[in-house]
C-alpha cells in the first residue's frame, strides 16, 4: 500500500488490486505450504525402542497438526483479504452513487 497524497487516511491508501493480489498469493501459498507434509503426516523415525518410538510418534503427530493449523491460518488470511477487498469495493460503489445523487438532487430515491 502506498501513502496517499496529502497524508490523509491514516497514512495509507488501500489499493484494490493489491488486496486481490495478496488474497490470491496467500491462497496459493497456503496450498503450497500444506502440501509440504503428506496428508497422513511425516514418517515416524524409529528410535530403537518402543518408548522412544512412541515419543517420536507423538512429536510427529503434533508437528503435523501444527503444520495443518498454520496452513489453515494462511488460508483464512486469504479469505480475510478478499473480504476486505469486497467491503472496500462495496463502500466505494455506495459513495460513488451517493456523490451522483448529491450532484443531481432530483435523482434521490
Amino acid at each position: 500500500m502506498a501513502p496517499p497524497p496529502g497524508g490523509g487516511g491514516g497514512g495509507y491508501q488501500v489499493v484494490m488490486a493489491d488486496l486481490l493480489a495478496a488474497s490470491s498469493a496467500f491462497g496459493t501459498e497456503a496450498a503450497t505450504y500444506k502440501a509440504i507434509i503428506p496428508a497422513g503426516g511425516p514418517a515416524v523415525p524409529d528410535g530403537g525402542s518402543g518408548a522412544v518410538y512412541q515419543a517420536m510418534q507423538s512429536a510427529v503427530k503434533l508437528i503435523a497438526a501444527l503444520h495443518l493449523q498454520a496452513a489453515g491460518v494462511i488460508e483464512s488470511d486469504s479469505g480475510k483479504l478478499k473480504t476486505a477487498h469486497d467491503k472496500y469495493a462495496s463502500t466505494e460503489e455506495s459513495l460513488t452513487e451517493l456523490c451522483k445523487q448529491i450532484g443531481s438532487p432530483l435523482k434521490f430515491n
